[in-house]
């Protein structure tokens, strides 16, 4: 899935296992059409997603690195609501407590472009990545694989709820 937030007139194309905008010569340049992005040695997967987010701010003034923390930082009332509700729902199922993911050691990749986060659970994988891919356009990646059939079942109840926390916080932060 792709999908373009505050930007309609930018049109998503997926290519095998590679994502990008094709956007105008205005926010992109030839060689950031071709780039290739780091989270993409970690396709195929049982899922993944893309969002594209325009920023309030130019390209330059966003570090990838940083902005993972942040996202996985910002803890509104109706997310912490959230994680409660899924943590006494997953408890009888031995997954883990859902703890926001606060620590630095999580991120895996990080160059002036792109920043990686996984995190690797009993039941699934998960790599989130965010690359800078125009003057203010952040692409949000998510990649996950299932270790078994619990973590089939499990993303598949979370995976409505990511579609629409993923971009709403993301646009929250940038």
């Amino acid at each position: 899935m792709n999908l373009c937030i505050d930007c309609p007139n930018i049109p998503i194309i997926s290519s095998g296992n590679t994502t990008f905008a094709e956007i105008s010569a205005s926010y992109l340049t030839p060689s950031i059409l071709i780039m290739e992005k780091l989270i993409d040695k970690f396709l195929p997967a049982d899922y993944h997603d893309t969002f594209v987010i325009k920023a309030s701010k130019p390209a330059e003034q966003i570090v990838p690195k940083e902005l993972i923390k942040k996202i996985f930082n910002h803890s509104p009332a109706w997310l912490s609501f959230l994680y409660k509700v899924r943590n006494i729902l997953v408890k009888p199922f031995g997954i883990e407590g859902g703890d926001i993911l606060t620590s630095e050691d999580y991120i895996i990749e990080d160059t002036e472009n792109e920043a990686i986060m996984r995190k690797d659970d009993k039941h699934l994988l998960f790599y989130i990545s965010i690359a800078k891919i125009g003057n203010n356009l952040i692409d949000v990646t998510t990649v996950v694989q299932y270790h078994n059939a619990l973590g089939k079942v499990y993303f598949f109840f979370i995976k409505p709820f990511h579609k629409m926390i993923v971009p709403r916080v993301v646009k929250e932060i940038i």
